[in-house]
């Protein structure tokens, strides 16, 4: 009794979460490359289109798709990709990529080989389509984190080179001044050296100014 409670709390928490991501995803008849198709539309919040669709081509590999952009269209076309949670057989899937107001719109035509997939002819698919378009918008949100953490991890890059700028600064100014202190020192035992030859010096002339003093008086006595 236990567990099944557990099991519906959980599953009580998870139809919302699924239920959100489904109503963010728009269905329209749309016009594309093979003319008004039912296409289907969800917004990717603070990714730009260039990221969006680099990510989403990275994505449809798992569908081992042969993937092309067609630049007159502007349409990223997947050839016979395989998603077996949505149909058996192989699909040809369409996108495209609009960025407006810090957020890319992505639309996506599937091609289910003679009919596109649409919500009221293909009941069945719908549900999975959601889900796998959900994941991809769920990928593209982690990448946006990864976007931004990569973006601090840059600034934090240029603080710690100027932090170990300052640091060499610091050990340089240090350095200089150990030089300087080692000139002062020695400047210093100069110093001490002049004044002893100073006195000794003074010592001497004092000296000879005494042996002139006594020739003058000696000088003196002759005269």
């Amino acid at each position: 009794m236990k567990k099944f409670s557990n099991v519906s709390i959980w599953l009580m928490f998870l139809l919302p979460m699924t239920t959100l991501l489904a109503q963010n995803i728009q269905e329209n008849e749309r016009t594309m490359s093979q003319g008004s198709k039912p296409g289907f539309a969800m917004n990717v919040s603070d990714l730009d289109a260039k990221e969006t669709e680099r990510l989403w081509i990275d994505y449809l590999k798992d569908s081992k798709a042969k993937t092309k952009k067609d630049r007159k269209t502007n349409e990223v076309f997947a050839d016979d990709a395989s998603v077996p949670a949505i149909s058996s057989n192989l699909m040809d899937i369409y996108a495209t990529f609009t960025e407006r107001n810090k957020q890319t719109e992505i639309i996506v035509w599937v091609d289910l080989g003679g009919a596109f997939l649409a919500r009221r002819q293909h009941p069945d698919k719908i549900d999975a389509f959601e889900q796998w378009l959900s994941e991809f918008g769920r990928r593209a949100r982690v990448r946006k984190i990864e976007l931004e953490q990569e973006a601090e991890e840059l600034v934090f890059k240029d603080q710690k080179k100027e932090f170990d700028k300052l640091i060499k600064e610091e050990e340089r100014m240090k350095k200089e001044i150990a030089d300087a202190e080692q000139r002062i020192n020695q400047a210093k035992k100069e110093l001490e050296v002049n004044n002893a030859n100073q006195g000794n010096r003074r010592q001497e002339m004092e000296r000879q100014q005494m042996k002139i003093q006594e020739i003058e008086a000696k000088k003196k006595r002759v005269e």
